[in-house]
């Protein structure tokens, strides 16, 4: 599982860098299609996604066809490969809490720090 879980941060990086360097028509591309995350973001689909990191790590292509046979759902495929977040987010390192609950817990944090 070591090699797997090393494997995908190597994969998250490489998408991560993609990102970066084409934040611009990748936004525009979103603002047509996007898809909702887990983390309350948006991300490309699943298909631009697999694409993207197939060409950028060529080693992932001897994974894939074992991968498609298992399971060919491309959506579940981008949460395998742990690429199923908003990028923008991961980039701009904004965790936003998601519920008012967890936005009422940080308040609480902030003020007890506040008091130290």
């Amino acid at each position: 599982m070591a090699f797997f879980e090393n494997f995908v941060s190597v994969i998250r990086q490489k998408w991560l860098d993609y990102v970066q360097s084409n934040q611009e028509w990748l936004g525009l591309q979103m603002r047509m299609t996007s898809v909702r995350t887990p983390d309350g973001g948006r991300r490309p689909s699943s298909f631009l996604i697999l694409g993207v990191v197939n060409a950028l790590e060529p080693k992932l292509g001897n994974l894939m066809v074992p991968f498609y046979q298992l399971n060919s759902d491309e959506d579940a495929l981008v949460e395998v490969l742990g690429l199923n977040f908003d990028p923008e987010m991961a980039l701009n390192n904004t965790n936003l809490p998601t519920t008012l609950e967890a936005e009422n817990e940080e308040a609480k944090m902030l003020t007890n720090s506040n008091d130290l």
